[in-house]
């Protein structure tokens, strides 16, 4: 808007009428907007096609022409499909009959799977998580899971779309302080901390940040060549895929000899194909959800320091690399469950 108070509108914007005679605004919302605002008329051109070419027009100009991720197209098409007459001044925006979804999905590039979850997401009137989708920081099939949970729990949702951005460094989440107490004990001590968030909450000899990207490390021992003994709680993933990275490479760093024993802060996802390559090394299993604490930067920092304090919305468990099962039953028996594998016997 200050860019046309000071010079005026530079480029046309494009109207189409539609059999009915009502005329749709097919591009140049914003400078519409801002020409109402300052009390000017809108300068248009007009599109001359039929309404199957003025849709592929609008999906080629808020779609086509942008290097746009799968999930920021999905989102483009579900509002194409889902969305609602609505005016500025005197002009419709959009078109009149809002395409399918296999029609959205189609002119978009994406599956019809995919605008569901853009319809779904846009529906929601959520701006946070529509932000979120729109700028690239979260996937719409992410994002349209804490849509779709909100509809019977909105605090949980909330706390799923932040636990989905938890990868982003400025989105960090830090480990509550009565688990790194007891993490502490039950290592004995924590020489380094590989996913350190920029806080540094725990108490480490040595740190590993996002910038210090931890997985592009030669080693993980201790500076002066020793194995190390680490503490672990790794981005979870943004678009769902889990720590698989870094599970494995602490197994590696141990199987090595670098490591001598880690304490791993996972989300429990016994599906999962890392968990499962986790399956021989003893975990606990934590009763009810731990209260993760937003970190610098992070978005939900302004509701803790009010007070309001929600729990994550998942379960999470503590797998110790290189420690006995009786080491993590000693020091969290009465906040989980330790299980180990079976393995039987034979005389």
């Amino acid at each position: 808007m200050h860019d046309i108070a000071a010079h005026g509108q530079r480029e046309p914007a494009t109207v189409w009428t539609d059999a009915d005679d009502v005329t749709w605004l097919l591009d140049g919302r914003h400078r519409a907007q801002a020409v109402e605002r300052l009390g000017s008329n809108l300068r248009t051109t007009r599109f001359d096609g039929t309404e199957e070419e003025a849709r592929a027009l609008v999906m080629s100009l808020n779609v086509h022409r942008r290097h746009l991720t799968p999930s920021q197209r999905a989102l483009a098409a579900g509002a194409l499909a889902t969305r609602q007459r609505g005016g500025v001044s005197g002009l419709a925006v959009g078109l009149p009959v809002p395409p399918t979804q296999a029609e959205a999905a189609r002119s978009a590039g994406v599956s019809e799977r995919l605008v569901r979850d853009g319809s779904a997401v846009m529906t929601s009137g959520d701006e946070a998580i529509i932000r979120a989708v729109a700028n690239g920081e979260l996937s719409v099939t992410a994002a349209a899971t804490a849509v779709r949970a909100s509809r019977s729990d909105r605090q949980a949702a909330t706390a799923l779309f932040l636990a989905h951005r938890r990868s982003s460094a400025s989105d960090s989440w830090l480990t509550p302080p009565w688990v790194v107490e007891r993490a502490i004990a039950c290592l004995g001590r924590i020489d380094g901390d590989v996913a350190a968030a920029p806080e540094r909450n725990v108490p480490a000899q040595w740190t590993l940040t996002a910038e210090d990207d931890a997985l592009s490390q030669a080693t993980w021992a201790n500076p002066d060549g020793s194995p190390s003994r680490i503490w672990v709680n790794p981005p979870y993933g943004a678009a769902g895929r889990g720590p698989g990275d870094w599970t494995r490479r602490v197994v590696k760093e141990w199987e090595d000899g670098t490591v001598e024993a880690a304490l791993l802060l996972l989300p429990a996802r016994p599906g999962a194909h890392w968990q499962q390559e986790l399956a021989r090394f003893p975990r606990l299993e934590f009763r009810g959800h731990l209260t993760f604490e937003p970190g610098v930067g992070n978005p939900a920092r302004k509701r803790w320091d009010a007070g309001s304090r929600s729990e994550a919305p998942f379960a999470s468990i503590l797998v110790g690399v290189g420690l006995e099962p009786s080491q993590l039953h000693t020091h969290f028996n009465d906040v989980g469950v330790v299980f180990v594998a079976f393995s039987p016997h034979i005389d």
